[in-house]
């Protein structure tokens, strides 16, 4: 890396602005979106019961819609629990953003919790169908 060799100029003091790669700012990691693709959790126990494997593809399929997405294997998820990154799934915006992954809100359940008020996510009975 080269060093700099200008001047800064006294009449903009303040903060300096430099560049960084853009894998610096990676976010995502390969187990929740990987190209187009969205990776649902399970537990090792509930896989063994459907007969997923790591990285296959299966439907998880709500009275809601459906969505289909690669398995990714992880002991701390809980059994019978199936987890999908939310803040995918859009089909508007710019070609970064737009058919990434899958969108939960499709699946999910609608409804409101009575106490509080806040939506029910967690609660939406799935089925889990290998592809």
């Amino acid at each position: 890396m080269s060093s700099f060799n200008g001047s800064l100029r006294n009449d903009q003091p303040g903060l300096r602005v430099g560049a960084k790669s853009a894998f610096l700012y990676k976010t995502l990691f390969d187990n929740q979106l990987r190209g187009n693709e969205s990776f649902a959790e399970i537990n090792p126990k509930t896989a063994a019961e459907y007969k997923l494997n790591d990285g296959d593809q299966a439907v998880i399929k709500s009275h809601a819609g459906e969505v289909r997405v690669r398995i990714n294997l992880f002991a701390g998820a809980m059994p019978g629990i199936v987890y999908l990154p939310l803040g995918f799934g859009h089909t508007a915006y710019d070609e970064f953003i737009r058919g990434k992954g899958v969108n939960p809100n499709d699946i999910v359940d609608g409804g409101k919790d009575p106490i509080s008020g806040h939506p029910v996510w967690w609660n939406t009975p799935v089925k889990l169908i290998k592809v």
